[in-house]
């Protein structure tokens, strides 16, 4: 004879603390999904204990950053608060952790970035897109030397953390010179290389790409083509109407408290002399590679 055992009762004989305790090892979406077993599970789910555990270590000094004040009464509001993307720094960074495991996201404006030439209305304008989450975007008029740099501490990112880099732009139908040579692309963290490839920005190969959007909330990433034996990134279309090229992944390991490498992204296409205008940049953007 089989003895039938409620289950919720063993459950909710549990300390909400010690629910409480154990979901916090856990991450966000296991935790989430953990609730749905018990009513005592559930109620669980509201105690700082677990939230303050999901939420990274300077969460403070985020907030304190941001341009419009975030308001909220308990650690899972603060959470959920964050998973929305918000600026940060006077408007030139956009931030968000990621819902399902509470990792660091960050876009760098173009206003954040190294762009050569780009004080000089000759090569570049600075003009505002309404599409844009960032007051001002870069627009190529026209030169023969591309070069976009983006820097990020170590510190600011998830640790033990896969990450990959991207490029977030548009190519106008005025567009010229992208495809007579590839650009360089490469991480470098505290000096040291952590990858390079190549990649073409220009439309010849992006009509060739397949674009695949399934409503999910994580953004399509740019595809990887063979030529001649040779990995090249080509651009690929985001759920928002931008494009974007993946210039590398890297790994945030543990950091120590005197660990604060560099994190230096790139982009150029200074070899070919050929002169090039028509791409609009709004940013870099560094998140969580799966």
């Amino acid at each position: 004879m089989e003895a039938n055992f409620d289950t919720n009762c063993y459950f909710n004989v549990l300390p909400e603390e010690c629910v409480a305790t154990v979901f916090s090892l856990t991450c966000p979406l296991d935790a989430c999904r953990s609730s749905l077993v018990s009513s005592s599970f559930r109620s669980a789910m509201d105690s700082d204990i677990i939230w303050d555990k999901f939420l990274p270590s300077d969460w403070p000094e985020i907030v304190s950053k941001s341009v419009s004040p975030l308001a909220f009464s308990s650690k899972k509001e603060l959470f959920a608060l964050l998973c929305h993307p918000f600026l940060i720094d006077a408007g030139k960074i956009s931030f968000k952790l990621e819902k399902s495991s509470g990792k660091k996201s960050y876009i760098l404006s173009a206003r954040a970035l190294s762009i050569t030439w780009s004080s000089n209305p000759i090569y570049w304008s600075w003009v505002s897109m309404q599409e844009s989450r960032f007051s001002e975007v870069a627009v190529l008029r026209t030169s023969n030397w591309l070069e976009i740099e983006g820097k990020i501490k170590t510190k600011m990112l998830s640790q033990n953390t896969m990450y990959g880099a991207y490029l977030i732009m548009k190519i106008s139908d005025r567009a010229y010179g992208l495809d007579s040579e590839a650009a360089e692309i490469s991480i470098e963290i505290g000096g040291r290389q952590a990858s390079k490839g190549k990649a073409y920005l220009g439309s010849k190969q992006k009509s060739n790409s397949s674009v695949l959007v399934e409503g999910m909330e994580m953004m399509v990433t740019s595809k990887l083509i063979d030529t001649d034996g040779e990995n090249e990134q080509i651009p690929c279309e985001k759920e928002d109407g931008w494009v974007e090229i993946e210039l590398g992944k890297f790994f945030n390991g543990v950091c120590d408290d005197d660990d604060d490498d560099e994190v230096k992204m790139s982009l150029k296409e200074v070899k070919g002399y050929q002169l090039k205008g028509g791409i609009i940049v709004e940013g870099m953007e560094v998140r969580p590679k799966h």
